[in-house]
């Protein structure tokens, strides 16, 4: 079977793990070694504060050439993959961590973490359930437990890890966000709103609150409130103009069959981003509308409506209901 570097990269370092630990107290010599590795311990972390990254590593490196069971230099270097965008090295360090000490949660939790993001749903989702076993009033593990069973398209199993989750930590953006988003997929359009309303409230510098923002004027158009829907994309597109938000501001405008102005968004999105199948085929039924309603006298619109949903279709041909449009007013 073939071996990812990674794979075996954990396969070495487990077996150097394994060796059995000394028994008794420890000898002169013994107590030595821990206080060089305690030292080089200390010396990483202040250099990890300093962002002295390299050099932090250098020190957990020496840590485990003295002992390589020392899980605080296994975490440290973890974690410096980890905010490089190392992934795939961070999990061996941390799976390494869990199978030296069990019952370590951040080991677990920052394995789920890595596992997320590198689309291993499932191997995330037991990451995090191990770390909320051993800790289960942590936020960020029934925070991102939620994020990761939304990802996997499992909203109803999500649901109350997230709600646990603000519970546990009622100032966490990420935690209203997540609830939020989970709400809107179980179609509990009032509630997302509440929810996304407190995330946008707890923003901070560091929060992107613009998929907050989206998700509020979606759930807004959803129940009918299509004037708080356009407020809250006004502000969007006056800040940061994105294709999404052109595009909702276009479905909440055709709400109120102010089909002009919708295309007028539609097109705003698709010129930012041509690959929008959303914004195309608003483009589609914003055309056609305005041909039948007209009288079918304008042909352009026509056509221009089965361009839009052509182009759709190239992008992504599984839209059944685009077909279906596509097939129904071809010839009319």
């Amino acid at each position: 079977m073939k071996r990812t570097l990674a794979h075996l990269m954990l396969l070495t370092m487990l077996a150097l793990v394994a060796l059995p630990a000394c028994r008794g107290g420890m000898s002169q010599s013994e107590a030595e070694r821990q206080a060089r590795i305690d030292e080089l311990i200390a010396q990483a972390r202040a250099f990890r504060e300093e962002g002295l990254d390299d050099s932090a590593f250098a020190r957990f490196g020496q840590a485990l050439l003295e002992n390589p069971r020392v899980v605080d230099a296994h975490l440290g270097i973890g974690d410096i993959y980890k905010d490089r965008g190392e992934y795939d090295k961070a999990s061996v360090r941390f799976e390494l961590v869990a199978a030296i000490e069990p019952t370590n949660f951040d080991a677990h939790y920052n394995l789920g973490v890595c596992k997320q993001v590198l689309g291993d749903l499932s191997y995330a989702i037991k990451s995090y359930q191990r770390a909320i076993n051993l800790r289960p009033d942590s936020p960020e593990a029934n925070r991102d437990i939620a994020s990761a069973y939304l990802q996997d398209n499992k909203a109803g199993l999500a649901l109350a890890y997230a709600e646990r989750a603000v519970e546990l930590d009622k100032e966490s953006f990420g935690a209203w966000a997540n609830l939020g988003f989970i709400y809107a997929r179980a179609e509990r359009f009032e509630d997302a709103i509440g929810a996304f309303r407190t995330a946008s409230e707890l923003a901070g510098a560091e929060d992107d609150p613009e998929p907050v923002l989206l998700g509020l004027a979606d759930a807004h158009i959803r129940v009918g409130n299509y004037t708080r829907a356009m407020n809250t994309l006004n502000a969007i597109i006056a800040a940061t103009p994105s294709s999404t938000a052109h595009e909702r501001m276009g479905v909440a405008l055709f709400k109120q069959r102010r089909y002009e102005d919708a295309l007028r968004h539609f097109k705003d999105a698709v010129g930012l981003d041509n690959n929008d199948t959303a914004a195309l085929n608003g483009l589609g039924v914003a055309y056609m509308t305005l041909y039948i309603e007209g009288g079918r006298d304008n042909t352009w619109q026509r056509d221009q409506a089965l361009d839009a949903w052509a182009k759709s279709l190239e992008i992504n041909p599984d839209q059944q209901s685009i077909v279906s449009l596509v097939a129904r007013y071809r010839n009319i």
